[in-house]
């Protein structure tokens, strides 16, 4: 008995140290979401992601702090992003897994990019090289999620 009981306490730990290892619920995506498609790449580095969560409405985004709303200023800026998404995911044999279409971007979505671009980590970052962008389509309700560091 007393085996079992201990092999029993040794599977549920090392169920509780390899759920430590998935991927980490983002603080930077709104709960309530209904069902989601999600594209991880595995690695350390040099990795693109792509995800999609869908919403029953935009009410998850219209008091988020770190979201702002898209203008026609910011509609080229968001474009850029996914492109170069888009390009990697081609590069790595992934472009079935991705299928944005950037005519969805419009002046009254919701964006949050956070970008290490200009900082300096014994290297300068530029535009493209370390990027996390979520971008809320309200026509949709669909938070696409993209993330490069290549």
């Amino acid at each position: 008995m007393k085996r079992i009981l201990s092999l029993f306490v040794a599977a549920a730990v090392l169920s509780l140290l390899f759920c430590g290892c998935a991927i980490p619920v983002d603080g930077n995506i709104p709960s309530g979401f209904v069902s989601k498609e999600e594209h991880f790449e595995d690695g350390f580095q040099d990795y693109t992601d792509y995800c999609k969560y869908y919403y029953p409405d935009k009410s998850s985004f219209e008091h988020a702090s770190h979201y702002h709303q898209i203008t026609e200023a910011d509609i080229e800026l968001v474009r850029g992003y996914f492109s170069n998404c888009e390009a990697w995911m081609a590069t790595t044999g992934r472009s079935d897994e991705y299928d944005f279409n950037d005519a969805c971007i419009t002046a009254g979505d919701y964006v949050c990019i956070k970008t290490m671009e200009g900082q300096h980590d014994n290297l300068y970052y530029g535009k493209y090289d370390a990027y996390t962008v979520y971008f809320f389509d309200v026509d949709t309700c669909v938070l696409y999620y993209i993330h490069n560091n290549n």
